[in-house]
This record gives structure tokens, sequence and C-alpha cells, in this order.
């Protein structure tokens, strides 16, 4: 059976205001950018400070398409990757 593996290659970068930031390496907003480790599993690859908050929460996948949730951002991965 063939596998369709360019789901590894998307990546989603959340950008977060500092209320919503819960790495504790980073102080303030932050800009976090997961990678999927298998089936509906993201992990933290990288992330760092915004110098200040965003107007809004939103996740943005290395595709160039943007979310205001992280599940529609994850289904479009899912669907479209």
């Amino acid at each position: 059976m063939e596998q369709n593996n360019a789901t590894m290659d998307a990546t989603l970068t959340e950008h977060l205001s500092a209320a919503e930031n819960t790495d504790d390496s980073i102080d303030g907003a932050a800009r976090l950018t997961h990678m999927q480790i298998g089936t509906g599993l993201w992990q933290i690859d990288d992330g760092d400070e915004l110098g200040e908050n965003p107007d809004e929460y939103r996740v943005e996948c290395s595709c160039g398409e943007s979310f205001g949730s992280w599940g529609k951002a994850t289904d479009h991965v899912e669907d479209e990757h």
C-alpha cells in the first residue's frame, strides 16, 4: 500500500499573545513552529519571542494558508498535504 508522506513536510506556526503562550522558555508573546511526528501528533520544533502581542491568535501552515484555530489548521494539513 502506498503511503502519503507529504504531511511530514508541513509545519504549523502559532502566533500567541503573552497570555496564551505556555512555553516557559519564551517570555511574552511567541511564535511556535510545530512539526507533525505522527498521525495527529504535533511537537514544537522551534519558537521565538514576538516583539509585541499579535492582534489575534492565528496558525500559519508552511504552504502559506492562515487559520484562526488550531483545529482548522490541523484539518487542513490532513486534507491538503
